[in-house]
């Protein structure tokens, strides 16, 4: 089976493969003027074994792309994995 689990911020994705394998996307978010949130992609990079998704390899691809970049929104990424991980190991 090849499922995916999508984990989403605003301006992040984390992608969860079944073998474990974890990738990031960053994301440009413009507010449309009907309501949503547009995204554009602006960097996927490869997948990376989960004990290296951590919170310094998320804030070193961030600042690739973004000069500046709330904290708050990494910590959201990983503590919603964190919570995904805990749903799926009971």
């Amino acid at each position: 089976m090849n499922n995916i689990k999508y984990i989403q911020t605003r301006h992040l994705d984390a992608m969860i493969f079944n073998d474990g394998g974890m990738k990031l996307a960053i994301y440009k978010a413009h507010h449309s003027p009907y309501g949503y949130d547009k995204r554009d992609l602006v960097v996927s990079h490869y997948s990376v074994q989960p004990k290296d998704f951590t919170y310094w390899y998320v804030c070193s691809k961030v600042a690739e792309v973004y000069a500046t970049f709330p904290n708050e929104e990494i910590h959201e990424l990983l503590n919603k994995i964190k919570l995904y991980n805990n749903e799926k190991s009971n």
